[in-house]
């Protein structure tokens, strides 16, 4: 849910791997239109999907007529393959909003680690923490030389606001039924992308699961790959015009040990957290 790839992104959606879905998505239109493809006899699941993707598609969208352009996620870790059980339960946060503002905090290296862009300026909390880290990564030549130059390009879905209501088009979607989530009615569904686009994205062999409320708002996400399982229950799930100017800035006590990046190292300092984050596991 890149920072949903914060790893793979300068901002968030952007790289070669996610520039191939825009043929892709122009194919598997003309595919929605052939009945074997068409989701018009099952239209229940599908619908599910509809309302619970949008309202996160219109976040990043390049224009929608949907006033909301800003979401806050509440995350808590119930299960991960290899995580320490100490580390079971941690809870994160994702806030983004359009077009260049991303706050990550997730637990890394035994903490809270935050990082957050604005604009063009990147800072990581604590500082203390991260510093050997880039500082390391910086001597065995793993980050660019820092570029004063460097910007940070705007994050949004390569499609104009008409295609976005096909976006569910792109999943092959199960039901799985109604389950509880805490005392929570859910449906649950199993999502898989098209098999053309897995195979584009080197992603086919990638599944998720997930639980949606009566309000069509994800409770729980089961992200599933060979060998590999993390459950991630949604403890909230909020969206907004826009968010407070404190959500992009660090509070009095962070700003003790606060760093700043430089915008051209920020794609490699979520690569080199990610690993850290694995590792531990």
């Amino acid at each position: 849910m890149n920072d949903i790839d914060l790893v793979k992104s300068e901002g968030l959606f952007k790289g070669k791997a996610l520039k191939t879905l825009y043929p892709f998505l122009l194919a598997l239109l003309l595919l929605a239109a052939i009945p074997e493809f068409s989701h018009a006899a099952e239209p229940g699941k599908y619908d599910v999907l509809a309302k619970t993707v949008m309202p996160f598609a219109n976040v990043f969208a390049r224009k929608t007529k949907d006033p909301n352009r800003a979401l806050s996620i509440a995350l808590r870790i119930e299960e991960m393959t290899g995580l320490p059980p100490s580390m079971i339960g941690m809870r994160g946060s994702l806030d983004v909003e359009f077009p260049d503002k991303v706050r990550l905090r997730a637990p890394v290296m035994g903490q809270d680690l935050t990082i957050c862009r604005n604009g063009q300026q990147v800072w990581v909390y604590p500082g203390s923490k991260v510093a050997p880290l880039l500082e390391a990564a910086n001597a065995s030549g793993k980050l660019p030389p820092p570029d004063p130059k460097y910007q940070l390009t705007p994050f949004h879905l390569p499609v104009s606001e008409k295609e976005l209501v096909f976006l569910p088009a792109l999943f092959q979607v199960r039901d799985a039924g109604k389950q509880l989530v805490d005392e929570t009615p859910c449906r649950v569904l199993n999502l898989q992308l098209m098999s053309q686009l897995g195979r584009a994205l080197g992603v086919r062999e990638w599944s998720a699961q997930a639980w949606i409320t009566a309000n069509n708002l994800p409770a729980r996400l089961v992200l599933l790959h060979p060998g590999w399982e993390v459950s991630i229950r949604c403890d909230s799930v909020k969206f907004a015009p826009s968010l407070p100017a404190s959500t992009w800035t660090p509070t009095v006590e962070q700003a003790k040990d606060v760093i700043n990046v430089p915008a051209s190292q920020y794609q490699q300092l979520l690569k080199l957290l990610a690993n850290v984050k694995g590792k531990e596991g």
